[in-house]
């Protein structure tokens, strides 16, 4: 049973049946209800203001009664004691709860035997139920833990002293032993607290909070922060860090890809405009520069028409990386090509630079195209040659790699499989650890002073992903730096004997149909081609084009003509052409290809590309080619 409050207690003790009383601190009686009065014998006196020794109870009574009320001034705790029924000697039939109240009174309550058990049966199951309640609680516990030491994220949980009260199987895998260290210890590698950290927001606020965490080992995490406690009450706050380093290392890959897209469009918006702008600086310049030997113009129209191609080859390396020129491949072996390129380059190496060529690849077969792989290892070696303009050594090695798992990979996102590695070191100035990741976007280069455009090692990245491969940059500033490209290993083909082909001899001259919309270009190269000994007639329109071919009754051994026109594409003119005189060759005169119009050539049956901007010499090589 509760004890009222003092000032309720008269009220409630008046109605309950229990015989109650309360002594005073000086050991009085200063109240009793009329179940405690009678107790006694009708001619007892009344007993508030008496002690109960002034009472005519029986001595037990009053010796256990007196014995009970100084363990409750020794311990200031209830006590319960047994004793004889004060009124009857005889009978064990009662027991005495005293219960202390603040200002030092007692309450002392008198029940008879069947009270008293049921007294104890209560207890009894009050104490059953604690002990139930305390095991169920204890087993909910170790079943939590038990299940957060499992979880594939780490968990642990924070004092506000920066200790750590707990860390499950993940966060030790990934940090050690708690051993004593502090959160900042642990997962910073701090001596001191991380400056803002976010975890105290929740020990101040009570709310959750999420944010992300990178640790000095490079791994990223999103944080989420719970509040908690202990089993002593005390302020933990739990922290869940799922590990999301893969899916950052694919957002960066998704914003490389969203760059190359929209550079891609930008690639595909100008080049046709670009490359017919070059076309005739070019074939002009050159022409002029043929004109101009060994006098005072030779050498500025030298520079102009060295600056033009350039400029050509910037739109290459553009289009190149954007991926908008779809390459033929085929199975590939590197060595040869290594070796090969690598003996051209060492002739022109700067004498302070060693060339170290180890090509021991057992099993050397790609599958891709030997002029994209030639950019692709000429760029890297051309980069560290760069980097070392006080000498040094430039290493190229080849190599193999089996991967069984990942967990035996040396990076990640690499296939399981067979690869070829090609590694190209160099001993030079290395690069700037905030410059690392950026050196394969488009455009970024460290060297502009010295004339980079940023897009020799975009277009490497860009080869080397189109290829099904992934390449990997480390270095030490100071020390030097050593670019590791990984191509997918192909079956070796079967060599075959192929009959000698017999092809009659190229005729000097011939008749050929030019079609562009821009006169600049479509000038230039008639000039060209005539100088070359051709007829040559021209169109500056699709529709112009078909007249012109119709009129010459299709006596024409080629057609040259612009893809991107207004009013009817080079494509479209190819398949009216090719339409009434199927023997017709047409070739597509353009800036890049792609995919879909390379196909549709194939079922229209034009004869092939002629890629601009391209030189005088390029342009007659290709025409001569074609007209066969």
């Amino acid at each position: 049973m509760q004890i009222p409050a003092p000032s309720d207690l008269r009220l409630f003790a008046r109605q309950s049946p229990t015989p109650m009383a309360v002594l005073g601190p000086d050991g009085v009686i200063a109240y009793a209800n009329n179940a405690f009065t009678r107790l006694l014998p009708a001619d007892a006196p009344f007993p508030e203001g008496r002690r109960p020794d002034e009472l005519p109870f029986h001595a037990r009574f009053l010796r256990v009664l007196e014995d009970g009320l100084a363990q409750v001034a020794l311990t200031g705790m209830e006590q319960l004691v047994e004793m004889g029924d004060p009124s009857a000697p005889d009978r064990e039939l009662a027991s005495c709860r005293l219960v202390p109240l603040p200002g030092g009174e007692i309450v002392v309550e008198v029940h008879r035997h069947a009270e008293v058990e049921r007294l104890r049966a209560a207890l009894r199951d009050e104490k059953v139920l604690r002990r139930q309640s305390d095991m169920l609680r204890e087993r909910g516990r170790l079943l939590f833990f038990d299940v957060v030491n499992e979880l594939p994220v780490f968990v642990y949980m924070q004092r506000r002293d920066y200790s750590v009260a707990y860390a499950n199987k993940k966060t030790l895998a990934f940090y050690g032993e708690v051993g004593g260290r502090r959160c900042y210890q642990m997962f910073g590698g701090r001596d001191d607290p991380c400056p803002h950290c976010p975890t105290f927001r929740v020990f101040d606020t009570g709310e959750p909070v999420d944010w992300q965490f990178t640790d000095d080992a490079g791994r990223t995490f999103h944080i989420y922060d719970y509040p908690f406690e202990d089993e002593n009450g005390e302020p933990l706050v739990m922290e869940l860090g799922v590990d999301i380093t893969e899916l950052k290392r694919v957002e960066r890959e998704l914003f490389q890809a969203q760059k190359m897209r929209a550079i891609g469009v930008l690639a595909g918006g100008i080049a046709h405009d670009l490359n017919n702008n070059l076309v005739p600086i070019i074939f002009n310049v050159d022409y002029a520069l043929g004109k101009a030997d060994n006098t005072p113009m030779e050498a500025p129209l030298a520079e102009a028409l060295r600056a033009a191609y350039k400029a050509s080859e910037l739109v290459e390396q553009v289009l190149e990386y954007s991926r908008q020129q779809e390459v033929s491949r085929s199975p590939l072996h590197l060595t040869p090509l290594a070796r090969e390129n690598l003996a051209i380059l060492q002739g022109t190496l700067p004498d302070h630079v060693r060339l170290d060529m180890d090509c021991s690849a057992d099993n050397d077969c790609v599958l891709a195209n030997p002029s994209q792989v030639q950019q692709v290892l000429l760029n890297l070696c051309r980069n560290a040659v760069q980097a070392m303009p006080g000498g040094g050594t430039l290493s190229v090695r080849l190599s193999n790699l089996h991967l069984d798992s990942q967990k035996e990979a040396p990076h990640s996102g690499l296939a399981l499989g067979d690869h070829v590695v090609l590694t190209v070191s160099d001993t030079g100035h290395g690069i700037e650890p905030g410059s690392a990741e950026r050196i394969f976007e488009p455009f970024y280069t460290s060297k502009s002073k010295s004339g980079g455009t940023g897009m020799g090692l975009a277009v490497v990245h860009a080869i080397v992903t189109c290829n099904g491969g992934t390449i990997h940059v480390d270095s030490v500033p100071g020390r030097g730096t050593t670019f590791t490209v990984y191509l997918p290993c192909t079956a070796t083909p079967e060599t075959k004997t192929l009959a000698r082909e017999t092809r009659p001899a190229a005729r000097s001259t011939g008749r050929l149909l030019l079609v562009d919309d821009d006169a600049g270009a479509l000038q230039a190269m008639q000039r060209v081609l005539r100088d070359a000994g051709y007829e040559v007639f021209t169109a500056s329109s699709g529709q112009e084009g078909l007249k012109e071919f119709f009129r010459g009754k299709g006596r024409f051994d080629l057609v040259v003509t612009d893809q991107s026109m207004p009013g009817m594409t080079g494509m479209e003119m190819a398949a009216r052409v090719l339409e009434h005189a199927p023997d017709a060759k047409v070739v597509i005169c353009t800036g890049h290809v792609e995919a879909r119009l390379e196909a549709q050539a194939r079922l229209t049956g034009v004869a092939g590309f002629v890629m601009k901007p391209m030189s005088p010499r390029t342009l007659v090589e290709n025409v001569n080619k074609f007209r066969m």
